[in-house]
Order: C-alpha cells, then structure tokens, then sequence
C-alpha cells in the first residue's frame, strides 16, 4: 500500500465510473496511456487485479469493487480533512451526496435541502432516491456520504452491523380510508376491523413487510386487493374507494392527484412510531458537511 497514491485513486474512480480508459482520459485531461500506466501501477502495488479489459473497455473485479469504495471514502476523508483546515472560515465546502427513502423524499427532502443549502452554500449537495436495499448498498460502495431511512425494527430487522444510524423523528402508523367508507366516522380503528376490508398494500421493501407484521402480530389474515411501492398509488387508489391502506409518513393534503378526498384514522393498538434515521457506514468518520446535514435534519423535523 505503500506505492498507492492519491491520484491514483482518482484515476481508479473515473475508470470505473466511465468504463473505459478512454473515458476517464478524457475526464481527466489527460493522456490514455497516463491513466492506463497509473492503473497497471496502482494494482501491481496492491497486488490484486481491479479491472479485466475488454474491448468495450473495463469492468471492475470482485476485489476491485471493493477497492473502489475503499478509494472513495478514502479520497472523502482527504476531502474533509482539507475542509476542516480551513480554520479561517466558518463556512463548509465539498461534496455531500445523500441519499432518500422514496415515499420520505418528497415530504422531508424540500424543507430540509432549502435550509441546508442557505446555510451551507459552498457545499455541492446531490440526492438521489430510492428503496432501502438500493441505498444501503450506496452506502457501502461508497456513493452515498448518508441515507434517511425508516429504522425498520419488526421480526428482529435491524440495520447491518456495517450501518450506524442517528434518530432524527418517529413517525406513528395511520390507517386511510375512502371519504364514505362505513368507518370513516369511527374513532381509532383495530386490526380486527380493518382485516376482512380490502388492503392496498404499500410494498416498497421493506415497507409492505412492516405493514402486514400489524397482522401476524395479532394472527390475522389480511384481504390483500392491490399492492403498489407508490405511496401516491395507494392514497389514489384508496381515494376512487378500492379499499383501505396504512403508511406512516403523512402529507399536509388528504387528497389524490384527481382532486379525491380521503380519512385518516389512528390505528388502535399501534407500534410505537417508526423511527426516521440518518445511516451511514459504521466506522467511517462523518464528514463535516454531513455532520451538518444530520443537525439540519434534526431543526427541520423537531
């Protein structure tokens, strides 16, 4: 390791991402024949093979996808570590990439983005959405600095041992009903009622999971009409008056995109809230800058 330089790192990164030393020659500026040498040199030093050439150009081994996300929270720390030199000013600078839950983007991301980038307006910050698998194996590639994800914690579910995570709400289970559903004039509703009804069922992994926990937990069998992984669906879908769901993340309209209305009720006997966590890799020091974007998450949602 002692051969393995930082440019080399940066070469390795726009090779993978590109595909083709061509590619990242042409990212870098630089030469072809500069970045295929600083890539033979970075695996000789490794002692491992990181790419297997092609004609179409480059793919990454086994070993070498891990090499790429070593590389690139190595060259993050690097990039903190200039930010936090820069003792003279207050402000932070640098790239912070996060990633979101979904259905949890569009509700939380706006506010939480608007403050953030007010405040912190040198940092580069990029979002991308997505369900939990895909953005936890973000994180552990090394694409993602953080994910706001729902701590899912039903059948002993909990986040992998390589994941950290920071609380940063809770957010309670709900049930949503069609405007003229015969329990739209109930108080809280229990599972017992709401079992024989037809479910559309939110299935975005591992949501539809937690849901349908509600009912094994009190051994019912739920009447599953449609599933959906849009939480818009099913709030439109509940609206035309095809049956009853239950999410937990709420919007400040009860209404469809056709302009249906639809109830909410509590859901008798719930859960405590669904926690709303900021996860990121254990064992990686956070960055400054998402140090900071944990902090305005928490002001955003207090």
């Amino acid at each position: 390791m002692s051969g393995v330089t930082l440019r080399q790192l940066e070469y390795l990164i726009a090779a993978a991402e590109t595909g083709s030393v061509t590619a990242a020659a042409g990212r870098l500026y630089l030469s072809q024949s500069a970045v295929s040498t600083a890539l033979a040199d970075l695996e000789e030093s490794l002692g491992v093979q990181v790419f297997i050439r092609h004609a179409r150009g480059l793919s990454l081994t086994g070993v070498g996808q891990q090499v790429l996300a070593d590389a690139r929270r190595l060259l993050a720390g690097v990039d903190d570590l200039k930010n936090s030199a820069r003792e003279a000013s207050e402000s932070l600078s640098g790239r912070l990439m996060v990633g979101c839950y979904s259905t949890l983007a569009p509700i939380l991301l706006p506010r939480i983005i608007a403050s953030f980038t007010e405040h912190h307006p040198a940092v580069d910050l990029s979002f991308v959405e997505g369900s939990h698998l895909t953005l936890e194996e973000q994180l552990r590639n090394g694409s993602l600095d953080l994910a706001i994800l729902y701590g899912y914690d039903f059948n002993r579910r909990q986040f992998a041992r390589d994941l950290s995570s920071h609380v940063l709400a809770a957010t309670p289970p709900y049930v949503v009903l069609p405007e003229h559903h015969k329990f739209a004039d109930n108080g809280a509703l229990s599972m017992q009622q709401l079992a024989p009804e037809p479910l559309i069922l939110f299935d975005l992994p591992p949501g539809g999971d937690y849901f349908l926990s509600f009912f094994e937990a009190e051994d019912l069998e739920p009447n599953i009409r449609f599933r959906t992984t849009s939480f818009e669906m099913v709030r439109a879908l509940v609206a035309r008056g095809l049956g009853y769901s239950i999410l937990s993340q709420r919007t400040n309209i009860n209404m469809s995109y056709e302009g249906r209305g639809f109830v909410t009720k509590p859901l008798h006997g719930a859960p405590p809230g669904l926690n709303v966590c900021a996860v990121h890799l254990s064992g990686v020091r956070l960055t400054r800058r998402a140090t900071a974007f944990i902090d305005e998450c928490r002001n955003a949602l207090a």
